[in-house]
């Protein structure tokens, strides 16, 4: 039995493998609140699949390192007022009364 595939067809099995594949950081995102992130990978393994279905597995691995690494970005830097009044303080030179 010979199976014949087109190259359309060849696009769209590219493209639901992407898609299935993608779907691996996009949830991985929302979980981590990358949301920005997980909707990137998701599309990036889409087209990375159309173009060859290997790529969006190497697409889905670089996405899911950019979700999990610890970037500065995560938690601002939050400031605390510990003395909202100020004390007038004065300071005398014991050499120059």
């Amino acid at each position: 039995m010979k199976i014949e595939l087109t190259y359309l067809q060849l696009l769209l099995i590219g493209m639901g493998v992407g898609l299935i594949l993608g779907l691996i950081p996009l949830i991985l995102g929302l979980i981590k609140g990358r949301k920005k992130l997980a909707i990137w990978g998701l599309a990036a393994s889409i087209a990375a699949g159309t173009i060859q279905s290997v790529l969006s597995l190497i697409t889905v691995i670089v996405f899911i390192w950019l979700i999990l690494r610890k970037s500065a970005e995560t938690k601002p830097v939050e400031i605390e007022v510990v003395n909202k009044n100020p004390l007038d303080v004065q300071v005398k030179d014991s050499e120059n009364p």
